[in-house]
Parts: structure tokens; C-alpha cells; sequence
């Protein structure tokens, strides 16, 4: 196949096999020497081996003494303080901490002369930096108490005309022509380099706050959470305290012929007892799933390794799960006027599975939430009117493989049928249906249900009908090794 015939058929490629033609005319124009070339590919070979900022200074400061014994000197563009400062010069090396640069070292768009200096501004896109009628950008906002933290900030647009420094080389008079164009293709190369590697390095840095952040949840959210446990037991006792004296009052106004002063006043004790009681119970179910929430979504592991780490143990969905949410959201539910309608057959089909009952959970609240807010009133194929939830579950059979088995969980509710467009778009970040119009909602919670049941190994979609919207996800029935499974990896 000849390579006419190999770019018609990839014609995707087209654009990137042009630019490489021009790349390869620009370089033979250029016609280096043997020194030239031999240095250039020593500095792309050893630049490939390290990937941390200050090896990468050292190394762009050795080349220009290589090359015609000049001196060289690396500056780092500050986007919060518009100013730059020399991090590396081939005479003393590393700079700690980082010098004040030279007046005369400026933004630019174009290499430039300063007495006897040749002076290379540094971009991502390699070619030259900023207008110089329109300032670089300045990201990041407030600056962070340590100094270099505003210099080694990359640009995280990837914008190709802002600056990130500049390398200059001196003496002017030692530099042939061909010095000029190898240092013109050096600095091309060094800008993205620079980028890559203050991109890393502020990654790296992330991670570390996430890895840190981690533990403080840990000690500072986790730990404190359960001294809460200690206060409804405070208050349980308090409970026990009330009902001791309203007995003692009954045997006292017994034994004395139930006078009826005695008698009303032990039955408004009774009824603040009887609602201190319901509202401890309140407390006990929303503090159970706060906790169970925070321990899932706060787990040290999700933040070491970067995505969902789920702790699996053998469940009844519908009994540890799904009954659970339902009798959290039932007065939210009740007050929308949506009834609820439970399946007859789940007990039937209910065996256990392994998942990880406080993400799972959170999948069940972000429904039933979603319920509340979106359910609406429809006349029924009888034509009577319809606002409700219903739940339930079906076997899937060559789930997720031929052979294997998978269980599909529905959460229906009534309202107007969803586009085929918006089927595509709610499990994604920030993606809303049209009748979210003037509900509050960020569009998050079926994205995060979407990664839940990917890192279990199952699949989430929604299926419409006249009648509403049913939203199901399937787990499968045998293990999965989750530990290796990274939540949502696989979307884009």
C-alpha cells in the first residue's frame, strides 16, 4: 500500500503528517552541525529520563556552555506577581531561594537583545510568549505565603501565548549563526517541557493536600462525630429520667386518689415524653446516616489512591438499604403528595449481595431525593390520577458476562417521559433533565450514582415511558474485585 493510498484511508492523520513534513523541511533548512546535532539529541535524550522541576533547570543551564562556552540563565514567570526571578544560572546552579530577576528581563513575544544578552521568552506552545499590548493572564489568584508557590504555578488553560519565563544566554559575541538557530529550536523545545513539568509538579501537590486532607477528616470529622453517639445516650438517659418521674407522680396520685391537678400534669409529662422520644429517634436515624455517609465518602483510602474504594460485605438490599432511605424521605415524600408503592415479590427474589452498603446507600438517597423534587401528577392508562414512587428489583440474566447473572434495581417515578437527549446527559457531570427548571440541584448526584455502580461492576440507565421515568442500575450476583476498579475511569 503506497502512502498516498495509507493517508486517503486515515484521513485523521492528515493534518499531523503535514505538520511533520514541515518540521522535517524546517530542519533541514537549518543544516546543524555535527556539534549541534549531537548536543540537541543528548539534551532530548536526558530531558526524557527525569521529569521534576529542578533537574530539568540544571540541565537546561549546562547546554549553552557545551555549546559555545556562554553562560545561561533560567527565569520563572510569577502570574501572580508579574514579575520574574532566575531559578537556575549556569554559575552557581540551583538558586534557594530564587533571585529577583534583571530590569531588562521582560515579557515578550519574540527572542530580544539587551546589551549583551540574547534573551528567549519561555510558552507552553513553545513559540515566543505574550502580546505585548495584552499582559499574560494571571491566574491563581491570592498568592500563598511561600514565594515560589507563585512561580512554579503552570498555566492551566494551556493558553499558548501566556509566559512561563525565560532563558537567557551571554556573551552575545561568541554566538555563530548556527548557535542562534540551535538555541531558537532548544527553547521551543524547553517552554512545553517547562509546562509539563509544572503541571506534574502541582498534581503532585494535590495529591499530597488530598493525602493530608484525608487524614484530617479522619481525625477532625470522623472521631468527633462519634462523641455525638455519647450525647443520645446523654439524652436517652434523660428520656429513662422523665418516665421514672412520671411513675413515681402515678403511684403518688394513686395511693392519694388521683387528685386531677396531679392527673393532666402527669399526661402533659407524658406527651412531651412521647415527643422527646420521636424526636431522639429522628436524631438516632439521621445521625446513623450521616455517619454511615461520612465514613464511605471520607474514607483515607479514596484519597490515597485517587477514586472509590469500596468496602463490600454481604447485604439484603431492600432490608439494610432501600427501607432504610424510604423511611428517611417519608414525610419529604408524603408532604409532595407521592405515595409509595413497594414491590410484593422483592422478598421473594432478596438474597444477599456484595456492596458497599454506605456508598449504596447514597445511591438510594440521591433517588428518592431526586423523587421529591422531580415526581409529578400524570393520569394513569386508566385514567386516573397517578403521583408516586415505586420500587423494586428483576434478574438480568448474562450479566455482566454470558453466563453470569446480575440483579436490575428500579426506582420509578411518575412525570413527563425523558428525551432520548437527556437520557444521554443526566449521568454526567452537571447534567440536568428539562424539568429541573426552578428546583435547586447541581446536577452531581446521578453522576456520583453512575460511579458507585461502576466501581461495583455494574451499569446505571433510565427508561421512559407515558407514564414517568424509571431509573435502574445492575449489580452483579458474583464477586467482583473492586479493589482494582476505579470509579467512572471508564467515562469520559
Amino acid at each position: 500500500m503506497s502512502s498516498q493510498q495509507f493517508l486517503s484511508t486515515a484521513a485523521d492523520l492528515q493534518q499531523v503528517s503535514a505538520e511533520l513534513r514541515q518540521k522535517m523541511e524546517e530542519f533541514a533548512r537549518h543544516r546543524l552541525s555535527c556539534h549541534h546535532e549531537s548536543l540537541l539529541k543528548a539534551f532530548a535524550d536526558l530531558v526524557h529520563q527525569q521529569h521534576s522541576l529542578n533537574p530539568f533547570f540544571r540541565l537546561c543551564v549546562s547546554v549553552p556552555p557545551i555549546l559555545a562556552g556562554l553562560e545561561a540563565y533560567f527565569y520563572l514567570y510569577g502570574t501572580g506577581s508579574g514579575t520574574f526571578k532566575c531559578v537556575c544560572d549556569s554559575r552557581r546552579g540551583l538558586l534557594e531561594p530564587p533571585r529577583q530577576a534583571e530590569t531588562w528581563v521582560r515579557v515578550a513575544d519574540a527572542p530580544y537583545e539587551e546589551g549583551d544578552t540574547l534573551v528567549f521568552p519561555l510558552s507552553p506552545g513553545g513559540h515566543g510568549g505574550a502580546d505585548h499590548a495584552a499582559p499574560p493572564p494571571v491566574f491563581g489568584g491570592k498568592k500563598s505565603g511561600d514565594p515560589r508557590h507563585d512561580l512554579f504555578a503552570p498555566d492551566p488553560y494551556f493558553v499558548h501565548h501566556s509566559v512561563l519565563g525565560a532563558f537567557a544566554v551571554v556573551p552575545l559575541h561568541r554566538l555563530s549563526g548556527e548557535d542562534r538557530t540551535f538555541l531558537e529550536i532548544l527553547c521551543r523545545w524547553i517552554g512545553p517541557k517547562l509546562n509539563n513539568r509544572l503541571i506534574a509538579a502541582r498534581h503532585l501537590e494535590h495529591l499530597r493536600f488530598l493525602n493530608a486532607l484525608g487524614r484530617d477528616i479522619g481525625h477532625n470529622v470522623i472521631i468527633p462525630n462519634m462523641y455525638l453517639k455519647y450525647l443520645f445516650r446523654q439524652l436517652e438517659k434523660k428520656i429513662e429520667a422523665i418516665r421514672a418521674i412520671e411513675e413515681k407522680a402515678r403511684t403518688l396520685a394513686a395511693a392519694k386518689g388521683g387528685p386531677e391537678d396531679c392527673l393532666a400534669m402527669i399526661a402533659d409529662c407524658g406527651r412531651e415524653r412521647e415527643e422527646l422520644e420521636a424526636c431522639h429517634q429522628d436524631l438516632l436515624k439521621h445521625h446513623a446516616q450521616i455517619s454511615l455517609f461520612l465514613e464511605s465518602l471520607f474514607r483515607q483510602e479514596h484519597f490515597t489512591l485517587g477514586h472509590l474504594v469500596v468496602q463490600p460485605r454481604k447485604t439484603y438490599v431492600e432490608r439494610d438499604i432501600i427501607i432504610p432511605q424510604l423511611e428517611l424521605y417519608a414525610d419529604r415524600l408524603k408532604a409532595q403528595g407521592i405515595t409509595v408503592e413497594k414491590p410484593t415479590n422483592m422478598y421473594e427474589q432478596q438474597f444477599p449481595l456484595m456492596v458497599d452498603v454506605g456508598l449504596l446507600s447514597q445511591v438510594y438517597a440521591n433517588l428518592f431525593s431526586n423523587a421529591v423534587k422531580y415526581t409529578r401528577e400524570i393520569i394513569d392508562h386508566q385514567g386516573r390520577p397517578r403521583k408516586a414512587l415505586a420500587y423494586g428489583s428483576e434478574v438480568v440474566k448474562d450479566f455482566p458476562v454470558p453466563g453470569q447473572t446480575g440483579i436490575k434495581f428500579n426506582v420509578f417515578t411518575t412525570g413527563p417521559p425523558l428525551s432520548e437527549e437527556e437520557k444521554k446527559l443526566i449521568f454526567q457531570e452537571g447534567g440536568r433533565g428539562r424539568n429541573s427548571d426552578g428546583q435547586k440541584g447541581s446536577g452531581h448526584g446521578l453522576d456520583f450514582i453512575r460511579r458507585v455502580i461502576d466501581v461495583h461492576g455494574g451499569k446505571v440507565g433510565v427508561e421512559s415511558s407515558d407514564e414517568g421515568n424509571n431509573f435502574y442500575f445492575i449489580l452483579p450476583t458474583s464477586p467482583v474485585d473492586v479493589r482494582s476498579r476505579k470509579a467512572g475511569a471508564q467515562k469520559s
